[in-house]
């Protein structure tokens, strides 16, 4: 009896296919394992049988493997005879050869084994033609990165890559060609349940580089891939993304340069920073969006327009760089405290880049040094510290009644050239908003001011459970603050 399954054309990545045979009173299984491959050169081409059977040991005796081409041409370099790896595994090596034709090989086999088992021992011969094929298909060669390092979420990055082939030529030789045209699948998969999604698609450029610009949504995994084709193999690059939560506004802008046909770009993130009595690092990100990297830099620096204290004419940093993702994305970290002048802040770059021109297999990419030189990028805004109180004259109220709500404002200020602290201010306005118990939005009621003291007060009308809500709304050099107070009415 012979029965045989799994022939036709492989699967993208591997093919099987088994024969059954019975015989001398055994019956015998052998499954045949190959993986596809590519024409990246003279090659080992491994061939896995293995065999299944209800006697007590097998043995091979003696065996070989053919493999057809597409055009109907036996692969008969190498070793081509079957070898026992261990009992029940068996293997050929034929060689694939260099100019191997582009297509659909079929592999056959023939193979005598000695089984043994409660009977006699019996030479089981198992064999078939054609039992399954490979593919053989020019190598695609893919890379890409996110152009970021550990970004704030919802900004911007951009996701870039270069990709291209290794064809055969009638000439008789390979050649390393851009994938001009060829179409990439941008997938992201967030870290936790959520599901992997694709954000987009890019296109190679007639040079071999593409690019995507999109948000930072979460941490997570990017999945750049090309689907393949029928001369071509599928490639897949993955690259891991981090992403920082926060809760402040963040600028972004970029800076690019052009010389003939090389173009170099690099965007830089800020966010903005609320100092308080104690320093804290604030960091500044920068990426190449185009396909370089930053070989040399003379550095990203973040200048203040406005002095005030120790720093008259405002501060300027120019901080070490710490470099991600080869040199193709970094960031810079500085320290702030609460003498550093609040206000508006100037982000630039002064930074030469390293531009690939044109693709290549060897990895020479025709690089082009680009300076780019901008001192206004983007701007990060930095604020000092607001303290806002609220307290009632009662809690608990028997019935719909008016309450007194009084509170205070504090800002951190300078109090000399080296010292910082928080005093109360004066005039200083506060919206009072009512926010009744439930999923219904505060209501904004009304605004009162502090007095010379910096302290307010407000009579309110009080109808039923919920929270007041004071609200210092900050300055152009002090950040907002709030606090509330929660009353209940039986």
């Amino acid at each position: 009896m012979l029965l045989i399954t799994g022939a036709g054309v492989a699967p993208a990545t591997a093919a099987e296919g088994t024969v059954t045979v019975s015989s001398g009173g055994y019956e015998v299984t052998a499954r045949v394992v190959v993986s596809d491959r590519d024409t990246t050169g003279s090659r080992d081409m491994p061939i896995d049988i293995y065999l299944e059977h209800d006697g007590t040991a097998i043995s091979l005796d003696q065996g070989w493997v053919d493999v057809t081409d597409p055009a109907g041409n036996q692969v008969w370099a190498g070793d081509a005879g079957l070898t026992e790896v261990e009992e029940g595994h068996l293997r050929a090596v034929p060689r694939l050869q260099d100019a191997a034709l582009i297509g659909d090989y079929r592999v056959s086999f023939t193979a005598f084994v000695d089984v043994q088992g409660a009977g006699a021992p019996a030479l089981v011969r198992i064999g078939a033609v054609n039992l399954v094929s490979f593919q053989v298909r020019h190598p695609t060669v893919l890379e890409a990165n996110a152009r970021s390092g550990n970004q704030p979420t919802g900004t911007v990055t951009t996701v870039a890559g270069k990709m291209g082939w290794r064809v055969w030529r009638d000439a008789g030789y390979y050649s390393s060609v851009a994938a001009t045209g060829a179409v990439v699948d941008i997938d992201f998969d967030p870290e936790g349940p959520g599901p992997r999604a694709k954000v987009g698609t890019a296109t190679v450029s007639s040079t071999g580089f593409f690019q995507m610009d999109t948000r930072v949504t979460a941490p997570g995994r990017w999945y750049v891939s090309y689907a393949g084709s029928s001369e071509q193999n599928p490639e897949t690059v993955r690259i891991t993304q981090s992403a920082r939560p926060h809760t402040r506004s963040v600028h972004q802008g970029t800076a690019s340069r052009t010389s003939g046909n090389a173009t170099a770009r690099i965007r830089v993130t800020a966010t903005d920073v609320v100092t308080t009595l104690e320093p804290q690092m604030v960091r500044v990100d920068f990426g190449v969006t185009t396909f370089g990297t930053i070989g040399s830099t003379y550095g990203v620096r973040v200048e203040g327009r406005r002095g005030e204290g120790s720093y008259p004419n405002g501060r300027d940093y120019a901080p070490r760089h710490s470099f991600v993702g080869a040199n193709s994305a970094g960031y810079i970290t500085m320290k702030m405290d609460a003498l550093t002048p609040p206000g508006v802040y100037d982000v630039g770059a002064n930074v030469v880049v390293g531009t690939c021109t044109k693709w290549s297999f060897s990895g020479s990419c025709g690089p082009m040094d680009l300076p780019i030189k901008d001192d206004t990028i983007t701007t990060l805004t930095v604020k000092r510290a607001t303290i806002t109180t609220i307290s009632a004259s009662s809690k608990s109220l028997a019935a719909p009644q008016s309450v007194t709500l009084k509170g205070s404002v504090r800002k951190l200020q300078l109090v000399s050239n080296r010292e910082a602290a928080y005093r109360y201010s004066p005039k200083a306005p506060v919206k009072l908003y009512w926010d009744p118990a439930g999923s219904a939005a505060p209501q904004y009621k009304k605004t009162v001011y502090t007095n010379s003291k910096g302290v307010w007060a407000a009579k309110v009308p009080t109808s039923a459970s919920g929270r007041w809500v004071a609200e210092f709304p900050g300055t152009s050099l002090h950040a907002s603050s709030t606090r509330t107070v929660w009353i209940t009415v039986k």
